[in-house]
């Protein structure tokens, strides 16, 4: 009996965790600009809404992404990587390469780095170099 009991539950999580995996890699994906926030000589800016933006990214399932803000587009390639913070919660870091250096925003030449949060936003931006951290908002 506790056999069985050990089976259905190994069963069960295994199911649960592919499904939500299979959630995160859907594409494509389309993430907009919903929030700013900034760290810097006056303190903690907070998290800004943004509800009118222009700015947002289009992540394809070959591999390729578009960046879009305002009406100048940009390419290039992307990397997703699941992440383990602490033990028991995951996440996915986004890791884009430019083509060129156009519409980039962050603290390495050709590359953006972006990641989940605990509130299911994508976290980016300059932050990490005392810029504004940007979130986007994925639009299903």
């Amino acid at each position: 009996m506790k056999f069985l009991i050990c089976i259905l539950v190994i069963a069960f999580f295994s199911i649960s965790c592919r499904t939500e995996k299979n959630l995160e890699k859907k594409f494509p994906q389309i993430w907009k600009l919903v929030g700013k926030s900034s760290y810097g000589l006056g303190g903690d800016s907070g998290f800004q809404a943004i509800s009118d933006s222009s700015y947002f990214y289009v992540f394809k399932k070959d591999g390729t992404f578009l960046k879009t803000v305002g009406k100048e587009t940009t390419s290039g390639t992307f990397q997703l990587e699941d992440l383990i913070h602490g033990t028991n919660t995951k996440g996915t870091s986004y890791t884009l390469t430019f083509l060129d250096d156009v519409l980039r925003y962050s603290c390495y030449p050709n590359l953006e780095h972006l990641h989940l949060n605990m509130d299911n936003l994508l976290v980016g931006g300059s932050g990490p170099c005392d810029g504004i951290t940007l979130y986007f908002s994925n639009e299903k």
